[in-house]
């Protein structure tokens, strides 16, 4: 299994600036270059303090220049968000600057709010997904694009960047919807999925409701790659570890919020009500990777065990927690946690 470090972004309050955000992220991505991670992934989201950035490719190029091998990836590109002709184009570019380290992820997007300001149809995203996803395999390995479909009519249009052939680069995808999934198997592609706040045992049943669909595009569901993503805080201090699950709450009540229309808000910033039938804060600890190096590690590898995974998306830098206290975790998690999961974690080196 490889790992990456996901980066969301988020802006906790109105003391924290923007510059110090963008900052931070630039320092976790290359102290995970230094300790082997694969991929450093970039969300995008819109309009609220949920994430500042809304193009995960701008923070791609950004990165490039900053790091040495970590590859660099999109997690994910909201494919109905986009002109396909200008994201072809963009992807093309990304990887003429990412010099052959640029990963792919796409999606099809979940906040209502995002889709009613864009003029989307929330309806037809898995659709409008894949018929965006063949015009970007389209481009990238053609170079040109030329489409007649149900949401889009291009006509034959050549682009400037050279095509990158018949190699894509590497493709992850998040969602379960069968039809997604199952194209994800057909095309040799890693599906995505996150159990957040939620425990092992929903986590489980997810896989395996990935993997069947998994089997519908083809796939053989004891082989399915499947990259899973975690909250991962280590430290030694019980305020420490409580503080970051209330964030890991705050990340819950967040989703829940997103999930509507019209979420509850002051200009940007979320407000953050409790959940129902909300469980208590020790659940929250509990159902993330959170504590000592030695306990976070036993937890890893259950988890690893038991869902089988090819690639470990680590969510290391939440909102509210400090600059200093995000790096001194994943320090911690390179020099104490990896070397414990050895056989079950491949990296470029030892840390």
């Amino acid at each position: 299994m490889k790992l990456g470090l996901f980066n969301l972004m988020g802006l906790h309050d109105r003391n924290v600036s923007p510059i110090s955000v963008m900052q931070t992220t630039i320092d976790a991505v290359k102290l995970a270059d230094d300790f082997g991670f694969d991929v450093a992934w970039f969300a995008e989201h819109h309009f609220t303090n949920h994430s500042i950035c809304p193009s995960s490719l701008l923070m791609i190029a950004r990165c490039v220049a900053e790091t040495r091998q970590i590859r660099l990836g999109s997690a994910v590109l909201v494919l109905p968000f986009y002109n396909p002709l200008r994201l072809v184009q963009e992807v093309a570019f990304a990887a003429l600057v990412a010099g052959g380290r640029l990963v792919i992820g796409l999606g099809s997007g979940y906040q209502p709010y995002e889709f009613d300001r864009y003029r989307a149809d929330i309806a037809s995203k898995n659709e409008i997904m894949l018929e965006v996803w063949d015009l970007l395999e389209q481009g990238l390995t053609h170079g040109y694009v030329e489409h007649d479909g149900d949401h889009f009519q291009i006509e034959h249009t050549e682009l400037p960047m050279r095509p990158l052939g018949f190699t894509l680069p590497e493709i992850f995808v998040a969602g379960s919807d069968p039809a997604v999934v199952a194209r994800a198997a057909a095309r040799g592609c890693t599906p995505f999925m996150s159990f957040g706040h939620r425990g092992l045992a929903a986590a489980s049943a997810f896989r395996d409701r990935l993997a069947e669909r998994w089997a519908l595009g083809g796939g053989n569901p004891e082989t399915m790659p499947l990259a899973v993503q975690r909250y991962i805080y280590i430290t030694d201090d019980p305020t420490e570890a409580q503080h970051a699950a209330l964030c890991v709450r705050d990340l819950a009540r967040a989703a829940v919020n997103l999930n509507s229309l019209t979420p509850s808000k002051e200009g940007v910033f979320l407000r953050l009500m409790p959940l129902n039938d909300e469980p208590p804060l020790d659940d929250f600890m509990e159902n993330a990777i959170i504590g000592p190096a030695n306990q976070c590690a036993e937890k890893l590898q259950r988890e690893i065990e038991t869902l089988r995974p090819t690639h470990m998306s680590c969510f290391m830098g939440f909102a509210g927690i400090g600059r200093s206290q995000t790096l001194a975790s994943m320090e911690r998690f390179g020099y104490e946690v990896i070397p414990q999961l050895k056989g079950l974690v491949e990296t470029r080196h030892a840390p």
